[in-house]
């Protein structure tokens, strides 16, 4: 086994609400357990569950922190037909996934969301300072390790839920037991970031630079993350007095060092890591799962870890190795496979999310991150190929290349070890011929095709022509990101697993890439745009590729930006000649409006100045970096731009008209009409407080909370 910190459940009393978060009793443990080191110890080591809640809880953590953003959705049904976005019609689910993230009770499981973690924070703590047994008593050193991280993790916790909810509440010591009284008053973000930067700022001075055991919080982590905090405090301290509500409730006060402190920091981090020498040298060896599980790149500063051992996960495993592959078993002559993952079609990229990717012929990192070709795996007899029809072979027939064989109306187009399906996320005014999309003996998913005899435009068409989703009602195939795959599910690389939902992969939190664009955000905020370039472009030397770097095929043969690459590089194996560094380096061109490089970031018409310019650019640079990662929507969220966003590139988000090309394949107000399909509202961008939450707090006296006082409570607009 790669992991070395034992999870183990704690059988503490929990903050609680009754019913809602009460803890259950684990393996018959009792609250002696914790007084002597090995307990102790134990409860420590038990806290990093926590750190699998953005990725492990029936995907209520993923559901928060991925979707919807300007470049990640929900994909299902009504997404696929374009209907009715799902976007502000789905409270009851997103108030659900905020109640596990606080910390709701499981038929099985006991609560593993914030407050009962900030509780069990607390407990060990506490068991510190008032018994300090053994170890945590004789050796400073260690115990003050111990400590660290235990006010890492708090920090963990209160960052998490308060980008949700706002103000929420702090609780000043342990509950070891229910008394009925549950008075919990929120404080405000400000002092909620003031408690979780004393936390980080502990936690940095105290924590050692590398641990033995892989997946406990370094001094890089908590650097990272205390420089984070800075920025975030920062980029919000002019709301406090601004006319829009949900800006105002990010204010978390003004302290004018803050970009001084978050450049000190993650510099600090930059350095201890080997500097642009920390980053992996290939962008797909942090996601390739034969290294990232075995040899992980020191780029990774902290990650949730997982197990093929199962008896070692707490509920669910890694749930979003699930989320993010669409259906690509669909008359394609692919079945399901540990190498492609379960197709569970939950969350998708927008086109925006696509079309952000500017450079694909010279950034790997579009063609790292997606799965961009499936091989069919099923034998002619029982593969679910479609078949040739009589105009598409008559077209491949007259068309095919000399030594591809002749085909017959009816046969299975898709053959055993062949290509089975590409993807093309190209533009309207790119539209490939319809008959020639459609007459290849593979399925060909273009996002625009011009019909070959009328001239219309259409908008993800099917293989046999039918309108994709409006046709089937079914969870539409679609470009998926790879990054999650994990070919290990349900704890071996048995074909049988193929249906496991338990994912064993580790899920990254934190990477040092991410250190050095905050760097250069707080550059750019202070002006220092030549400094925040550098920063930016070490990002883009690593996402270039290399001399050899092969490039698929279908973009080479199909992007329109291919024309440019040398006639050497346009046959197999698609190899690049020499390193493209050069032709996506950055200057401040990219965010000074009016220039050509500007012009091609496609920032919203709203943005007229270079400053705010320059924050789009970095949101567009995180997007490609970070694409699927679980970072945009905090992100956004924080930096006060999450509803400006999503509501002008999130189609399915958007209650915005006009904004989207228009297609001859619509059904009744259905199809690509060109207007937003959601009802996305600024208020969204703060959580709802769940009911059952809200129904079980009480005044100071134990007396339940009335109407108007749970009214009050609730965040605004819900």
């Amino acid at each position: 086994m790669k992991k070395y910190i034992l999870i183990l459940f704690t059988a503490t009393s929990l903050f609680s609400c009754k019913g809602f978060l009460e803890e259950e009793q684990v393996a018959n443990l009792t609250q002696d357990f914790y007084t002597n080191e090995v307990g102790l110890e134990s409860l420590i080591n038990g806290l990093y569950v926590y750190a699998r809640n953005k990725h492990e809880w029936d995907g209520s953590g993923a559901r928060l922190i991925e979707t919807e953003t300007d470049t990640y959705q929900t994909a299902s049904a009504p997404v696929a037909q374009m209907n009715v976005g799902e976007y502000g019609n789905d409270l009851s689910r997103i108030a659900g996934n905020i109640a596990n993230f606080l910390g709701a009770v499981n038929a099985s499981y006991a609560p593993m969301g914030a407050y009962p973690h900030i509780n069990n924070c607390h407990i060990a703590l506490e068991t510190m300072d008032q018994i300090a047994p053994g170890r945590f008593g004789s050796d400073e050193t260690f115990s003050n390790t111990r400590r660290a991280e235990v006010r890492f993790l708090r920090a963990w916790a209160y960052y998490l839920i308060s980008n949700q909810l706002g103000d929420v509440p702090i609780l000043s010591q342990a509950r070891y037991e229910t008394d009925g009284v549950f008075h919990y008053p929120k404080s405000s973000i400000e002092d909620v970031y003031k408690h979780i930067i004393e936390d980080l700022r502990f936690a940095y001075e105290h924590l050692p630079v590398l641990q033995n055991d892989q997946g406990r919080v370094t001094k890089l982590a908590a650097g990272h993350f205390l420089a984070k905090v800075y920025l975030n405090r920062a980029q919000a301290a002019n709301f406090q007095n601004s006319a829009e509500e949900h800006l105002r409730m990010l204010y978390k006060g003004n302290v004018t060092t803050d970009l001084d402190s978050t450049i000190l920091l993650t510099s600090e981090v930059i350095n201890l890591a080997g500097g642009e020498g920390g980053l992996a040298v290939d962008y797909w060896r942090l996601f390739d799962p034969a290294i990232a599980e075995t040899n992980p790149e020191k780029e990774i500063l902290w990650a949730a870890q997982f197990d093929i051992n199962l008896t070692l996960h707490a509920r669910f495993a890694n749930r979003s190795v699930n989320y993010h592959t669409g259906n690509y078993t669909n008359q394609s002559g692919v079945t399901r496979s540990m190498i492609y993952g379960r197709p569970f079609g939950t969350f998708k990229p927008t086109d925006w999310g696509y079309d952000n990717f500017t450079d694909r012929m010279y950034d790997s990192r579009y063609a790292k991150t997606f799965q961009h070709e499936y091989i069919a795996n099923m034998p002619e007899n029982t593969s679910t190929s479609y078949t040739w029809g009589a105009a598409a072979a008559t077209w491949w027939n007259a068309n095919k290349p000399a030594d591809a064989p002749t085909v017959s109306a009816n046969e299975k187009r898709i053959k055993q070890n062949q290509r089975a399906i590409i993807y093309l996320e190209n533009s309207k005014e790119t539209a490939l011929d319809s008959a020639m999309v459609h007459s290849q003996p593979y399925q060909f998913m273009a996002r625009w095709v011009r019909s070959a005899t009328s001239g219309r435009y259409y908008y993800r068409l099917f293989i046999d022509g039918s309108n994709l989703g409006l046709a089937t009602g079914q969870p539409a195939p679609y470009l998926a990101s790879r990054k999650h795959v994990d070919p290990m599910r349900g704890g071996s690389a048995d074909e049988a697993n193929f249906n496991s939902e338990s994912g064993t992969r580790d899920a990254i939190l934190m990477r040092l890439a991410e250190t050095f664009l905050i760097r250069a955000e707080a550059y750019g905020r202070k002006g220092q745009y030549g400094l925040a370039v550098e920063d930016i472009n070490v990002i883009r030397r690593r996402a270039a590729f290399k001399a050899g770097d092969p490039r698929p095929e279908v973009l080479v043969r199909w992007e329109p930006e291919a024309v440019e690459l040398a006639p050497e590089e346009r046959v197999a194996p698609y190899a690049t000649a020499s390193n493209t560094f050069a032709k996506i380096a950055v200057t401040e061109s990219y965010f000074t409006p009016g220039t050509a490089e500007a012009n091609r970031q496609g920032y919203m018409p709203s943005i007229t100045s270079k400053e705010e310019a320059f924050i789009h650019f970095i949101y567009n640079e995180k997007a490609r970096e970070f694409l699927s990662e679980g970072l945009a929507w905090e992100d956004l969220h924080n930096a006060g731009i999450l509803y400006e966003r999503t509501a002008h590139y999130n189609q399915m988000a958007s209650d915005r008209s006009g904004l989207w090309p228009v297609a001859s394949n619509t059904a009744n107000g259905t199809g690509q009409n060109g207007n937003g399909k959601g009802q996305l509202a600024k208020h969204h961008t703060f959580r709802p407080w769940p009911n059952a939450f809200l129904v079980q707090l009480t005044d100071e006296s134990g007396n339940p909370m009335d109407e108007a006082a749970r009214k009050d409570y609730q965040n605004p607009g819900y």
